[in-house]
């Protein structure tokens, strides 16, 4: 039996988005930016979807950049903003946030001269309004703080802190809310960028956007052509740019529909391993457990694996690094016996009743 309990890392493509990818593949070839009637054709179908995605997020028209996913999107929020305005060289972020921000913050500080706070979590897992307004100068330029913690799942009040950033004048907010996207409530209102992947909620991977209000000024990362207001040049990937919009459309509509048994799935795993395991942290993403064992968390993953199971130890974007973890080490979590579990609607009781049960074997078996 294999178990997958990896979603927060990536999620099974839906079956709709993949329909309508593999016909689109079938007779859409073209280059969008072609002037001959089958690249406007995609040119427009393109366009199509970015209005559909605007509209769903509550965005004026153009206020979204395609992208090859977060990890591009957040290094072109940063990295484009902060070199866009070097006057104002103070920059603040979490500790906690995904490494495409960090070291995105990282390179400008190390290379750019630029200087960065780095606020640490609170008991409870949350940056708080109050440490940004804390931390804020008269020359901080940029604050992006995360929507969902990837770890352990803690949920930051975004809306809060945006409307903190926003009574200072000069400054913008970003936020990565890639894993909260679909899965809980955004309010987007005084976010001024954000970043999100569609292999999160179901779609294709390599596809993601970047949300830039009008107002906000970047400086292209990727230099070319014209393509998304000549601040990502290069040819578009029109395809899995028009497959965004079915992929977020459906991932909204159906978000309240598998609540209740995502709910359903967290209550069953933590009554499963009562006793058995220790809980990290608990009451931020349903869909997410950070819990802790006796048996080095490499030795406990390779034993699931013989067993068809599939969890992680830390985010897959450093799993093959020998890193610390900074979120886990941030919460004084042993980041050398814990595990992440994390499960979507696809998931089903019998698989979490064979993964705790397979779980309670090994831990017979080594301690």
């Amino acid at each position: 039996m294999k178990v997958y309990l990896d979603a927060v890392s990536t999620t099974s493509l839906h079956p709709e988005v993949k329909e309508t990818y593999k016909k689109l593949l079938d007779d859409y070839y073209c280059n969008s930016d072609a002037l001959y009637d089958d690249g406007v054709v995609i040119y427009d179908m393109q366009e199509k979807a970015r209005e559909i995605l605007c509209s769903l997020l509550g965005l004026r028209k153009n206020e979204l950049i395609f992208t090859s996913g977060a990890s591009e999107a957040n290094s072109l929020a940063i990295k484009g903003f902060s070199l866009k305005h070097p006057e104002r060289k103070h920059l603040i972020t979490s500790i906690y946030e995904h490494s495409s921000v960090y070291n995105s913050f990282k390179q400008l500080e190390e290379n750019f001269g630029y200087q960065v706070t780095y606020l640490y979590p609170d008991a409870d897992g949350h940056i708080l309004p109050e440490q940004v307004s804390a931390a804020l100068r008269d020359n901080t330029s940029l604050v992006s703080i995360m929507a969902v913690n990837n770890e352990i799942g803690a949920v930051n009040d975004i809306a809060a802190i945006a409307a903190v950033v926003k009574k200072h004048r000069g400054t913008c907010f970003h936020s990565d809310i890639t894993q909260a996207l679909g899965k809980i409530d955004l309010d987007l209102h005084q976010v001024e960028m954000a970043s999100f992947s569609a292999h999160k909620i179901h779609g294709l991977k390599g596809s993601g956007a970047l949300v830039k209000k009008e107002h906000i000024d970047l400086l292209p990362i990727i230099s070319g052509g014209q393509q998304e207001f000549s601040l990502r040049g290069g040819t578009s990937n029109a395809l899995t740019n028009i497959v965004l919009a079915k992929t977020l459309r459906i991932a909204l509509e159906e978000k309240e529909k598998h609540h209740s048994k995502l709910v359903h799935l967290h209550d069953l795993l933590l009554e499963e391993l009562k006793d058995t395991v220790k809980v990290n942290y608990e009451g931020g993403l349903v869909s997410l457990i950070n819990i802790s064992t006796p048996i080095p968390s490499e030795v406990l993953l390779n034993a699931l694996n013989t067993k068809g199971i599939m969890v992680s130890s830390k985010s897959t974007c450093g799993s093959r690094e020998n890193e610390p973890n900074r979120t886990l080490r941030s919460m004084h979590i042993d980041e050398d016996h814990s595990i992440r579990v994390s499960f979507d609607y696809t998931n089903t009781e019998e698989e979490v009743q064979y993964f705790t049960r397979c779980l309670k074997e090994i831990l017979k078996q080594y301690v």
